[in-house]
């Protein structure tokens, strides 16, 4: 089912409704059309079928299907109502970040996380924040040939 939760959201630019409604409607999945959309994925990803998904999230109307995310996920996982983050809207589309105070390598810097219901959103708010220089711990080196962390 993540498969087809990923599917739909990078076909629909992560769209809820259009996600919802193909799912009810039960659309097929093209398999070739998922190979060529999933050969475009360039970051991490969570379903809300995940165990790891923003609980937060799970209570809100319309949550993400999938976010598609940089950073460290586990400072979404615990979010509650009341905590410091951000879920918002950037270009139409939704988002969740937060910041937490961190230390990486000696050096001060902030853990964060950042992620988007939309694919293509997600690189636009990625190089947003990236362009505020602020001194984010680096998780280049996490992302490159590894799967989502599940």
């Amino acid at each position: 089912m993540n498969n087809v939760l990923l599917y739909f959201a990078l076909k629909h630019d992560g769209d809820f409704e259009k996600i919802y409604n193909d799912i009810k409607a039960k659309v097929p999945v093209d398999e070739n059309e998922f190979i060529k959309l999933k050969r475009g994925l360039k970051t991490k990803y969570v379903t809300i079928l995940d165990n790891n998904y923003p609980t937060v999230l799970k209570q809100i109307a319309c949550p993400p299907f999938v976010l598609f995310y940089e950073g460290n996920i586990r400072l979404a996982k615990d979010l509650e109502v009341g905590d410091a983050f951000i879920y918002s809207a950037f270009n139409d589309k939704r988002y969740l970040s937060t910041v937490e105070p961190s230390a990486d390598r000696g050096k001060f810097c902030f853990d964060y996380i950042i992620a988007s219901e939309s694919h293509d959103n997600f690189f636009k708010l990625r190089e947003h924040v990236m362009d505020k220089k602020v001194p984010l711990k680096d998780y280049s080196k996490n992302t490159k040939n590894k799967q989502q962390e599940r």
